[in-house]
This record gives structure tokens, sequence and C-alpha cells, in this order.
């Protein structure tokens, strides 16, 4: 609550009077931020983030195009967010959304990653924003907590970036780290130069302008599953093994008084005189009830969230062809080719930012660009198909030798594979065409 009031502050100090955000809905970011960094226990809202963000993002690729300079230029900011790629993913999917803002240090594009709980919206036109307040960064010393705010605002075409530094109550404050950090104005700009991940679940309310994130609506099947936990948990601690043994068999502690037990199975009981001096109490544990539960609601839940079996579940064989491959997992897939167009939206955001500010900075020359993406489909193919797929178009004269000695060693270039095979060509024997 006290980093509420502190917001709503920094509002007034920076003159915003209308905001399309609520008070609500910035708690509720908050809440979605603070479940998803919840660490105590299984966080199935996690999990599902984790898992997706590494079939979107993992084994593809993205660079810039362009002979120039701002083409190598940009292409070196893009090297270096899509490293974090699946960390930003995993974010957004995980709290709803989350922000790239980048920044020049040193000469030098530089980046932080933020949820989207750290951003309130105040103006867009259509899908871009064009004035939004953003806790850039924050940091402890002593006992005092310091945050650095930065207000974007777009006027006529011209951006204003204006920054505050105060500590936990709202107050202005100065920390040397920040003092080289100045307020810019930024001409024939169109949006804030920052680029937001929004995550692709609908939050089934009319406006749109903050996502939800990936386990959104499933609360109750959440909380199912965790008293499904504790109900296996208690059988397994009610049908631990005991032993009740003879009191006979016993020595007693001299200073307690008590009986000195070999383990914590056993317990002294009064025994029978020609009865048995050990009687074992192992229950029966209903294991597979409980788990067949379990898995009915982790079903449930992967349905929910709108994904085939495998992420908590195991996942469905159908079968070894492509399409085969592709049937059985066709949700997720659809889940992934979603989330990889507000990655291409997001990068393509990103790289604008970058723009302006090298023309702002003179990090760059000028020069046009384009994105390029490279999407694995590993998930859906068969990896035997697709290289008679390849095969073929090679006899057909539509592939060459270096797209298939590509295709088998993803990391080399164009040049790399070409000269691989010039060597290769030089090993082999003229007269019988043998190595």
């Amino acid at each position: 609550m006290m980093l509420r009031t502190v917001w709503e502050y920094i509002l007034r100090i920076f003159g915003v009077t209308k905001t399309n955000t609520t008070g609500e809905q910035w708690s509720e970011n908050m809440g979605f931020a603070q479940k998803y960094e919840a660490t105590e226990e299984m966080n199935l809202t996690a999990i599902f983030a984790n898992k997706l963000s590494t079939l979107a993002i993992s084994e593809s690729s993205a660079d810039v195009a362009g002979n120039n300079g701002r083409a190598a230029f940009l292409d070196q900011c893009l090297g270096d967010i899509w490293g974090r790629m699946k960390q930003v993913v995993s974010r957004m999917l995980g709290t709803g959304g989350c922000i790239l803002v980048p920044y020049v240090r040193l000469g030098k594009v530089q980046f932080d990653i933020l949820s989207q709980e750290r951003m309130v919206i105040h103006e867009k036109q259509g899908n871009r924003i064009t004035r939004a307040t953003v806790l850039a960064d924050s940091v402890e010393q002593g006992e005092k907590q310091y945050y650095r705010w930065v207000d974007y605002r777009v006027i006529d075409d011209n951006l204003f970036i204006t920054n505050k530094v105060t500590d936990q109550w709202g107050n202005d404050a100065f920390l040397e780290q920040w003092a080289e950090i100045e307020d810019r104005a930024i001409a024939s700009v169109d949006r804030v130069l920052f680029a937001y991940f929004q995550s692709p679940v609908d939050n089934r309310r009319f406006c749109d302008d903050y996502g939800v994130p990936i386990t959104y609506g499933c609360d109750g099947l959440i909380k199912e599953i965790f008293d499904c936990f504790e109900q296996i948990r208690d059988e397994y601690k009610l049908k631990e093994v005991r032993i009740f043994a003879d009191e006979r068999m016993f020595q007693k502690d001299s200073k307690t008084g008590k009986y000195r037990m070999p383990s914590k199975v056993f317990f002294a009981a009064h025994g029978k005189e020609n009865g048995d001096m050990i009687e074992v109490f192992s229950p029966e544990i209903r294991h597979s009830s409980y788990y067949e539960r379990l898995q009915y609601l982790f079903g449930l839940l992967e349905k929910s969230v709108g994904t085939s079996k495998g992420i908590l579940t195991a996942p469905e064989t159908r079968g070894a062809t492509a399409t085969e491959i592709k049937a059985g997992l066709y949700d997720t897939y659809a889940m992934t080719g979603d989330i990889r167009v507000i990655v291409e939206k997001g990068v393509r955001d990103y790289l604008y930012a970058c723009d302006v500010l090298a023309n702002y900075y003179n990090l760059a020359t000028m020069g046009e660009y384009g994105v390029r993406f490279d999407w694995s489909y590993e998930m859906i193919e068969s990896s035997s198909e697709s290289w008679g797929q390849l095969k073929d178009a090679l006899s057909l004269g539509i592939k060459n030798k270096v797209e298939l000695r590509q295709w088998l060693n993803p990391n080399e270039t164009a040049d790399e594979a070409q000269r691989v095979l010039e060597g290769i060509g030089e090993m082999q024997d003229p007269w019988n065409g043998t190595f």
C-alpha cells in the first residue's frame, strides 16, 4: 500500500491529471507479479510460463538485415536482448506483461527488463502507448529505499522524457549513481521508447491495456490441485509404518524416565503375557485413486489454459509423421504461434526505440534496415521427414547443398558452410568419387 501511495504522488508530480489505469488495475497487476515470484511452494503459473517460453524461443533466432552501419548497430542491440528473450516471454506469461526499456550509458545501449506492474499507461493512440510512467529502477541504501521514475509523453510527434528520484515515502531525493540521467525532448517520435510485451491471454474485459497471466481465471482449479496435494501428503503421513513393541523390550532413560526407542517408528505398548511382543501397523496407501484425480486435475488445467497435454501431464503420442505430431500438439503449437506474434511486435518496437536513441545520441550512421525471424518448428517436425523433403528439393534444384548443410549445422553461416563443402570436394577422389 505504501508503494501505491507513492505512485499516486508521483503521478501528481508529473502533472498526470488523466490516466487509463485505475487503482484496482494497478493493484491487480501487483498481485499477478507477487504470485508469479512466489517460491514457497509449487508455482503452476511459473511452470506453464517457463515451458511455453522454452517452446516458443528455443532454437529460434532473429537478426537485422541491411548493409549499413545502422543495421549493424541495431543487430547488436537485437543480439543483446535475444539472449534474454526466454526470460522476457516467461515473465510476460507469468505476470501478464513485460517491458524492455532501452537507455544509453557510456555510449552504449543497455536495457532493463521490467514486469508490467512497474508501468502505468496514461494514454494510447490505437495500439501505441503515447504516455506512460515507469518505475525504472530501485535501490536500497542503509534503511532507505530509493526509486527512479521515468515519465514518457508524446505531444505532436515530440517525445518528452522526465526523470524523478524519490525515497520510499515519495519525497524528492538525490543519488549520485543516477545524477547523470537527464530529461530529454526528442522530435519525430510517435510512441514511448520502450517495448511492451503483452500476454496473448484474453483478459475478458472491455479494456485490454494490460495483459493477464497464462493461468488467469484458473484459481479455483489450482486450489483443487493443491487440496489434492495436501490429501496425498496426509495419506502418506497417516499411513506411515509404526511398530508397537512390548515395553519390556526397552530400557528407560534414568533422567527422563522415558523408554529409549531405536527409531521414531517404534512405540512402547503393554504387551500380552502370551501374545506377540511386536505388532506392525502398515496399512495400504491409496495412491492410485489420489494420483488418478491429480492427473485428471492437471489435464483440466491444461485445457483451461489452452495447451495440449505435455505441460503437466505426459504428452500424447499419435504417430511419427509431422502431420500426426502437429495434431497431437496443436493447442500448444497454436499458443506458441500467438506468443511469437507478440515477440515480433515487441522486438520491432524495441528496435524502433534503439533507432531513435541512435539518432539522438549519434551512435551510428543512418541507414535502412529490416528485421528477420527464423522460428524453430522442432516441436511439430519429424527430422527424418524434413530431411527427406530437403533431399527431394535438392534433386529438383530448388535447394542447394549449402542450405542442406546449414539445416544439419544451424550454427554455421552460409559462407562457413560453403567453405566446408569446398574442402570436402577437394578431399574427394576425382577418379572414383570416393573419399
